[in-house]
């Protein structure tokens, strides 16, 4: 009994000297509003305009000196989707505001069938690659199918598009992608894609250039979790599958994929061979499915991330700035008590929209006011974007997701 209530004891301190730390992961930029090079993007065709307003970065990943930013056109006026800052020099920008430059190239964000629409999520794998996710919406208007583009990053040129129309439905929401590739297995990738709002995960493969579709009742949201207060900006959620994460690849070759919905607090389990198998029968292999536990009250996530050296799963937390992880290398359950808190800063009307873990062990973080940007325009006057980047090491340093 006595350890049991030491045990205790000490998970609560954790708890308690993780959630105070609001100087834990460094913050590197803070933006009001968004300046994209050239600055002429009127050039572009079909006289796309540039309005700093309706400009809001909802996504990051970082490959070597390249710090992407994903830009979806929910509103009109905004001429480029998919940008990214050079960050060679970070002390620079201490004194100069970042200008962020289309990818690959300003011609492609020229609307039309073949070109970016609007960019919601990217993903660099290990094999150099760029996995650009566009579903396809300007204006939250469906303007072409949701497709999959992939670009070399090592030259910048076009190496695949997959048109994903046909899994798509009416009411599909999809935003987000994880890629399940090793740097052995580069012509045996496969890209994971939620679709939040038909509760369905979508499935593509490299080697066969095929997708498809499977669901899951653990896919769905909680119906007791989707009240979002967050003050000046309150509404239900409905929002389902969203947050994706990997684990390192076991001795088989497959991995564990963690995942959860908006709307719920609940964490969930699957291993890979399941989901990659291509005959997946919701029948037969609907126990190949683990509930992992509960992550608390209050704790609605965004997006996630596993950090493969530390075993540390990352995800935002959507009513407040601040991260949650718990530490899967460590034997404990997935419960509230076992759950760490990362506070950002203080900031009011902003939220982490992205949480990343970089190849170098770098956690990079971005935060936004995207509730407020989604029921009006925000205030140039104050700041609507944060990136933070700080070593996993250093951000779980004496907390309880710290390595045993």
């Amino acid at each position: 009994f006595l350890v049991i209530m030491c045990k205790f004891i000490f998970i609560l301190f954790a708890i308690y000297f993780s959630s105070t730390q609001s100087t834990r992961i460094k913050e590197i930029f803070n933006l009001k509003q968004i300046y994209f090079s050239p600055t002429d993007v009127t050039t572009l065709k079909n006289n796309t305009k540039h309005e700093p307003t309706n400009v809001m970065p909802l996504a990051l990943e970082r490959w070597q000196n390249k710090l992407f930013l994903v830009t979806p056109r929910f509103k009109l006026d905004i001429p480029v989707t998919l940008s990214y800052i050079n960050i060679t020099n970070l002390d620079y920008y201490k004194n100069n505001t970042p200008i962020l430059i289309p990818y690959p190239h300003l011609k492609m964000h020229e609307i039309s069938e073949h070109n970016f629409t609007s960019v919601v999520k990217v993903r660099a794998d290990v094999c150099d690659r760029l996995w650009i996710l566009d579903n396809g919406k300007i204006n939250n208007k469906q303007e072409n199918n949701p497709v999959l583009h992939v670009y070399d990053l090592t030259t910048d040129l076009h190496l695949r598009t997959f048109d994903l129309g046909h899994l798509s439905m009416m009411n599909s929401d999809i935003t987000n992608i994880e890629v399940d590739v090793t740097s052995t297995t580069c012509e045996d990738a496969y890209a994971y894609i939620p679709d939040s709002k038909t509760y369905r995960l979508l499935v593509y493969s490299w080697k066969t250039n095929n997708s498809y579709a499977i669901t899951h009742n653990f896919f769905h949201f909680d119906p007791l979790c989707g009240d979002i207060n967050l003050g000046e900006v309150h509404y239900q959620s409905q929002k389902g599958l969203y947050g994706i994460a990997l684990s390192p690849t076991a001795r088989d070759g497959f991995r564990t994929i963690f995942f959860h919905s908006v709307a719920s607090t609940m964490g969930f389990a699957v291993n890979s061979r399941i989901i990659r198998s291509g005959n997946y029968d919701i029948n037969q292999n609907v126990y190949d499915f683990k509930v992992m536990g509960n992550k608390g009250t209050n704790k609605q996530a965004t997006s996630s991330s596993f950090d493969m050296e530390t075993g540390v799963l990352f995800y935002g937390l959507l009513l407040k700035n601040v991260l949650g992880c718990w530490n899967a290398y460590s034997g404990e359950e997935y419960t509230e008590l076992t759950q760490g808190v990362i506070s950002l800063d203080n900031s009011v009307d902003i939220y982490p929209a992205d949480v990343r873990v970089d190849r170098t062990g770098n956690l990079w973080v971005l935060s936004n006011s995207f509730q407020i940007y989604n029921k009006k325009d925000y205030d140039q006057n104050l700041i609507n974007v944060k990136i933070y980047m700080t070593p996993v090491r250093q951000v779980i340093k004496g907390s309880i997701c710290d390595e045993m």
